[in-house]
Order: structure tokens, then sequence, then C-alpha cells
């Protein structure tokens, strides 16, 4: 009978028919995975950590860590827990590519976890069926059960933590919440529980009966990591974009304002009971307006290049990508029409004021249709700076995937 895992509540779950014949004779490879968050159904790998074993000992020499490019961003408390950044995994290899090399690093060894019947394989295996992946045949020991099984008068929930100080270990030097740091620890516990089994003259491990665990419960990080519709489309921002994206609003308000002020004085609307154009004080705001205009395209092209760069082969990203390109333009567009609509119609008094140079379309002077290329300028200028990104992303992209390819190839 293979190995079964079944969820009873948030609280516990039961495993059977775990069977390692000859434990103290096997070879074993212990491993952790970091995740973008604590939900199996929503999350993705982002370092894989392994190291082996036997009951000697472990062997450092035979150790694999590797970063993960996930399919989604890592939310800033992931970041600050773990260590891992956005940065880190920017240019990571994806799943499918390390995943191999996994495979054959842990070939013809016993797996070891902790909290993995619960986490760990769960995870693993979404990933695999998603990517259409092998799941790994190798049996699987979570040193939470094993604990349990060895112990079934505690009643605690085993932690790492628990587990550290009730063997009286040591893990002081090695860096928690990192892939292969854990692996190292979970090794070391895992070497301890060995020989408990060597001392009760345990030889082969066997879970005929049901054996019920409890699970680990972690409190929600933040409200930003709770399952929910919205943070599974829209993760949370790192401190950097939210950086630039409160400069681009800003920014975005500053010009707009200026720009409205450079056409109320050229044309100096409703400024004395009818329209006359003086452009000599709007000069001034000009040599204002063009340098923040220039940087606030600029950084509307970074962070469309940041935007498509992380998540235009993503999930949604990747159909949704071009979709939101044509929707800022329509928000642009609408923004222009609604520019049009109080500046021309209830501040100029609409096309039927022929007092007023804007609104003669056959003559061409100082101030004709200076209103309508200002803000079609604008507009333009935004959404060819968000294509300029998207086009930027696209080329770093495939420059990435060329040299990834390369360098595997050599």
């Amino acid at each position: 009978m293979s190995m079964m895992v079944r969820m009873l509540s948030e609280q516990a779950y039961k495993v059977n028919g775990l069977n390692i014949q000859h434990i103290q004779n096997q070879k074993f490879c212990v491993f952790d995975l970091e995740a973008t968050g604590i939900q199996v159904e929503t999350e993705r790998i982002i370092q894989i950590g392994a190291v082996c074993m036997n009951k000697e000992g472990l062997f450092p020499e035979e150790t694999f860590n590797t970063y993960v490019k996930p399919a989604k961003p890592i939310p800033q408390e992931i970041e600050t827990l773990t260590g891992i950044y956005n940065g880190d995994v920017e240019h990571a290899p994806r799943l499918k590519e390390v995943y191999g090399s996994f495979l054959d690093f842990a070939d013809g060894c016993i797996l070891v976890t902790h909290a993995g019947y619960e986490f760990d394989l769960p995870l693993l295996q979404r990933e695999c069926t998603r990517l259409g992946l092998t799941v790994p045949a190798n049996p699987c020991i979570d040193t939470k059960a094993l604990f349990t099984y060895l112990h079934p008068e505690v009643q605690d929930i085993i932690s790492t933590d628990f587990l550290l100080h009730y063997y009286g270990l040591d893990g002081k030097g090695i860096q928690r919440h990192d892939a292969l740091g854990d692996s190292l620890l979970i090794g070391q516990i895992f070497l301890e529980m060995l020989r408990e089994l060597e001392t009760r003259n345990i030889e082969h491990l066997e879970f005929n009966q049901p054996l019920v665990v409890k699970r680990f419960q972690l409190p929600p990080l933040t409200t930003k990591l709770q399952s929910s519709q919205y943070s599974k489309r829209f993760p949370a921002l790192t401190s950097q974009q939210r950086t630039l994206f409160w400069s681009i609003i800003v920014l975005f308000l500053i010009t707009t304002a200026l720009t409205g002020l450079v056409d109320m004085m050229t044309f100096r609307l409703n400024w004395s009971g009818h329209i006359s154009g003086n452009g000599n004080p709007a000069l001034l705001v000009v040599f204002m307006l063009v340098p923040l205009y220039m940087v606030l395209l600029c950084l509307v092209g970074i962070a469309s290049w940041s935007f498509f760069h992380e998540k235009m082969r993503d999930g949604w990203y990747s159909s949704g990508s071009l979709v939101f390109l044509i929707i800022m333009a329509g928000v642009l567009a609408l923004f222009a029409y609604g520019y049009y609509i109080q500046i021309f119609n209830k501040l100029g008094g609409g096309p039927d004021n022929t007092d007023s140079a804007i609104f003669r379309f056959g003559h061409w002077n100082q101030y004709t249709n200076t209103a309508y290329i200002n803000i079609l300028t604008y507009s333009l200028g935004l959404v060819f700076s968000m294509i300029a990104g998207y086009a930027a992303a696209l080329v770093t992209r495939r420059k990435v995937r060329f040299e990834q390819s390369i360098k595997k190839n050599s």
C-alpha cells in the first residue's frame, strides 16, 4: 500500500501506508522549499535546498541549492522573513529548468522533510501538475510525523524549534527560513531520530495504522497575505515599487496642473469676461513643466519595464499585458476628453465663441489649437512610454533566456 496523507481539519492530518525497510541502511535526501507565501493552493516555489546523509551523518559536500523564478512576485513580508528578494530571483531559472537536476540529486534516496506532508509535498505536487512535470516517486519521511510515531504521548505542535530543543541541538550559525539552511537543521534532527530508532531496535519504519499529526499553526504575517481573490491576482507591491508608484502619481498630478495652467495663461479663459491670448506668462510655467514631464515619462517607462519584465510570462499577466496597455490608453483618452469638456466647453464657451482663436480651425496662429496639442502630446507621451517599457522588457527577457540557454548547453 502506498503512503496516503489526508487533511482532517485545519489542526490535524492523517498519514498511513509509509513503509521503509532496513531504514538504517538507506541514503536520505533532506530537502526544504521556500515559497511566496504559506497558502499551498496559491503560492509558488522560490528556493529549493537539499543535503544528502545516512545514519553516520550529513554529507556537507553533497548539497543542492537554487533560487527559482516564481510565477508571481514575492510579497514584501516574505522578503523580510526569508531574506529572498525579488531581485535575487530576477534572473533565476524557472522550476521547469532545475527540477530535473533536483530529481537527479535525490535519485536513489529517501526524501526527508519537516512539515512536508502538509506544505512542501503538496506545493511541489501542485507545481508539477501545473507544469506537466513528474511528481517525485521517492518515499518521503516527515520528521513531524516520525516524532509523533515515536512519541505519541507528546501533545505539542512539533515545530523545528521544538525538535531542536528536545534533542538538545544548537542551530546557531545556520540561516533560518533558507531552504539549504533549514535542510541542514532538519538533517541534524533526523540523525537523532535515526539513533532513536536504532536504540529501540526498529529496523523497518512502517505506518500500518493511521497516524494523526497536528498541523503547524502560523499566524498570518499580515492581512495582505491572507487568501483572497485580490491577493491572488494583485500581489503586494515591494517598497521600491510603492515608491515608484507614488512618484508617478505625484508627478502626474503636478504636470497635469501645470499643463492646464499653461493653457489658462495662453488663452486667459474667462479671465475678464472674454477670451484673449497672451502666451508670455506661460513660458515661465513651461520651463518648469518640461523637465518634470520628461522625468514623468522616464518613470512611467521604468515602471512599465519592471511590471512586464516581472510578470509578462506569468499566469494571467501573459494574456493581460497587452490588454493592460489598451486599458491605460483608454484611460488617458478619457482624461483628454474630460479636459476638452472642462476647458473648451465650460471655461471657453464652446466652439460658438468666435472671440477665441482656439476654435478657428481654418486659421493657424500663435494660439490656434495649442491646448489640443498639449493634451495630445501629454497623453501620447505616457502611452508611448508604457509601450517602450513593454518592448524593453520583451527584449530583455529574450536576452536573458538566450544567455541561460547558452550556459545550459555549455
